[in-house]
């Protein structure tokens, strides 16, 4: 689904918080940033214009609260009416990207261990943590199912209802995002 793709164009998706009877946000800003210039939190999707179709990425807890989901759909489909969604295609951390062709896509699990209410036959449950997809001219965009701690952006929890995402290696790195 990504490998091959080109990326047109990026949109973050979040909840509208002050959505009034009609469902129309009445508060029409932005959330996602964080103290970081180069990671942004959000609280449902993004979505990965490309050619044909557009790469809808979501935290979903299809097999446990929360990992990564992603699906392909129609640029004329729309998902749903209950997010604000923000074209940052021009951003800073976008523009390098936009036009760059996605060369490789590698999912990080998240691994925790479980055993039956006797202590018996651990087992190891595994999930989608974090996406990192690498572009053709070398660059990186991480996504992870994970959010910073309350009052500390410098200590990040897996495993959450937020995306995080970035394009600055490095950072991922510093913040454990990724090892």
């Amino acid at each position: 689904m990504f490998v091959g793709q080109t990326i047109r164009g990026v949109i973050y998706g979040e909840l509208k918080y002050f959505a009034d009877e009609e469902g129309e946000n009445i508060n029409p800003e932005p959330f996602y940033r964080t103290k970081y210039p180069d990671i942004d939190t959000l609280d449902h999707s993004v979505y990965f214009k490309t050619d044909n179709k557009a790469i809808y990425i979501f935290w979903d807890n299809t097999f446990i609260c929360y990992g990564l989901q992603a699906i392909q759909l129609d640029l004329s489909v729309m998902t749903n009416d209950y997010e604000q969604k923000w074209n940052v295609s021009m951003e800073q951390k976008w523009t390098d990207l936009i036009g760059q062709k996605i060369v490789d896509f590698k999912i990080i699990w998240e691994e925790t261990w479980t055993s039956n209410l006797d202590g018996s036959n651990r087992i190891i449950i595994a999930y989608p943590q974090t996406f990192e997809i690498k572009t053709e001219n070398g660059k990186a965009i991480i996504l992870s199912a994970s959010e910073f701690e309350h009052d500390k952006e410098n200590e990040i929890y897996p495993l959450m209802d937020n995306i995080l995402v970035t394009t600055n290696v490095d950072l991922a790195k510093q913040l454990k995002i990724i090892g």
